[in-house]
């Protein structure tokens, strides 16, 4: 599972050093080595391989562009009566083909720029092989381990019903796959939400 760009290359260290330079001047952008995190990791070696197309830089900025990212926060009833607030992300890097794809992690490292910086990736990967995907990914601020099956179910309807209200799901517009800490169970619980309220 691919969940840092490797920056250990002498070519990339030395273009980490404008990072480090910017992060003392604009805040935090190191993570906790002191290395560029991983949105920035990803956006420079995008740059890198970008300075060497040719294409018009209006066009970059438009190719590395995250085009939507919805951020918000659900209610979890616990199996002993406890109130907890989960944190859900969902980024959507590029409609130029529909729909987008791309995985659902549930994990207490999940933040805004990670699923946006694996979107991107996504995007990427999905163009280099040929497939007619925009790249998407999302995912759930929680430990899964530390949660009962009824829990999980409840708290992955939530998420969907929340995708459901903002658009951002949907065979025509982002298909979710499963990713670290989902499985098989989590989409079937997807599937079976977005079915009870859309009837597809």
């Amino acid at each position: 599972m691919l969940s840092k760009i490797s920056t250990k290359t002498p070519a990339t260290q030395a273009a980490i050093k404008p990072f480090a330079t910017q992060a003392k001047a604009v805040g935090p952008r190191l993570d906790e080595h002191g290395e560029p995190r991983f949105l920035e990791q990803v956006k420079m070696h995008f740059n890198n391989a970008a300075a060497k197309t040719g294409i018009d830089q209006e066009y970059l900025e438009m190719i590395q562009a995250c085009q939507a990212v919805v951020r918000f926060n659900i209610p979890l009833r616990m199996d002993d009566g406890s109130l907890r607030t989960v944190t859900c992300y969902r980024a959507q890097h590029s409609t130029h083909k529909l729909p987008c794809k791309g995985g659902t992690r549930y994990s207490d490292h999940v933040d805004l720029q990670e699923v946006e910086a694996l979107a991107s990736l996504m995007t990427f990967k999905l163009a280099i092989a040929d497939v007619p995907f925009g790249g998407g990914k999302g995912g759930i601020k929680i430990n899964p381990r530390e949660l009962s099956k009824d829990e999980l179910e409840r708290v992955t309807r939530k998420y969907t019903m929340e995708l459901i209200k903002k658009g951002f799901i949907g065979a025509a517009v982002d298909c979710l796959g499963p990713d670290m800490g989902t499985n098989e169970q989590v989409m079937t619980w997807i599937k079976d939400t977005y079915m009870n309220v859309k009837g597809e």
